[in-house]
């Protein structure tokens, strides 16, 4: 009897140590992302190997991993599948994961704001030799976007719908933003987005203008904000916040004049892009990121009133209060502030 009892308490004292082990493991963190460094996902993860003092509570409550998509719709099957924690998302895709995925989603976080004054707005571009002369002359030609779905899709259908070109009066090809200058070349697409990135490239070809721009279309737009599934973040919420707060840091970091030539280099670096074409990042000539990670959920719900409105969203939804969570972001900042 004492033996059993015995062996009964080394089993009970071995599953309540691997449930404390468990516990203390940290929370995985994948996090989707498309394109850098207007998307800061990728350069935060090459900063965690430079400036650990940064990241305090990487390691410790939370593991941090980086995963690329072509687009943000894609992302969507990640969150749904559980193999994403964290997705970026424009305005369209989070009421489309709600509408049609059916998920319970809270959007976290800012990424990217377009159409901010003062800041660059995404202009999309034609050969200047080329047929597309104005917005009309798309019909029966080839467009470029980075996946069907995401805020590029939508920008071009409303762009064209409103100049009378029917979705059906063109070809879409998709493709990575990265590619979409090499196709410009070949003569495969005649328009294309051109994100601050790229400007360089295309501006000194010499050989492309602007047909329009993102903010003439749709004016101020939440391009890209990080959303979670609520039940994620019920269950894991301390190790969450402590990661916000780690990324504000980052991002304050990234943005901070003084830091800005380190902050080019680890751009160059992820991106394998020249300096030169670098020159516009985390200035005003680049895409506005807030630096304390707070999305402009106004225009959020703008944004998806105009999807609906163009028939590019099944049906409306309201985004606040029920699908929006910004005290993990609070939480984080006045830790970082001290109040």
């Amino acid at each position: 009897m004492r033996r059993a009892a015995a062996f009964a308490f080394a089993v009970i004292v071995a599953i309540s140590g691997t449930r404390a082990a468990a516990a203390a493991e940290p929370v995985r963190l994948r996090v989707g992302w498309a394109q850098a460094p207007s998307q800061l996902t990728a350069l935060f993860e090459a900063m965690t190997k430079t400036h650990a003092e940064i990241f305090p509570h990487l390691g410790k409550s939370y593991g941090f991993e980086p995963v690329r998509f072509q687009g943000s719709t894609p992302q969507i099957q990640g969150l749904a599948s559980g193999d994403l924690e964290i997705a970026s998302l424009g305005s369209a895709g989070v009421a489309l994961a709600v509408l049609n995925a059916h998920l319970e989603l809270r959007i976290v976080a800012d990424v990217m704001q377009e159409g901010v004054p003062g800041h660059f707005s995404t202009y999309w571009a034609v050969r200047t030799d080329g047929p597309v002369k104005r917005v009309e002359d798309m019909k029966g030609h080839r467009a470029a976007i980075n996946a069907f779905g995401a805020t590029t899709d939508l920008i071009l259908r409303r762009a064209l719908r409103t100049h009378g070109v029917a979705d059906a009066d063109y070809v879409v090809i998709e493709a990575n933003f990265a590619n979409m200058f090499p196709l410009m070349e070949d003569g495969k697409v005649d328009i294309v987005p051109v994100m601050p990135q790229f400007n360089h490239a295309f501006m000194a070809s010499g050989h492309y203008r602007p047909l329009f721009k993102t903010t003439e279309i749709v004016g101020q737009s939440q391009v890209g904000m990080w959303v979670m599934r609520a039940d994620f973040i019920a269950a894991h919420r301390p190790a969450v916040v402590d990661f916000m707060e780690d990324i504000i840091r980052a991002t304050r970091w990234i943005l901070d004049p003084k830091n800005r030539e380190e902050a080019l280099g680890i751009a160059q670096a992820v991106t394998k892009e020249p300096r030169q074409a670098l020159e516009y990042a985390f200035t005003d000539d680049d895409l506005y990121h807030s630096p304390d990670a707070v999305p402009n959920i106004a225009v959020v719900q703008k944004d998806i009133d105009q999807a609906v409105e163009f028939k590019m969203v099944p049906a409306r939804i309201e985004v606040a209060p029920h699908y929006v969570d910004l005290s993990l972001v609070a939480e984080a900042k006045a830790r970082i502030d001290g109040r």
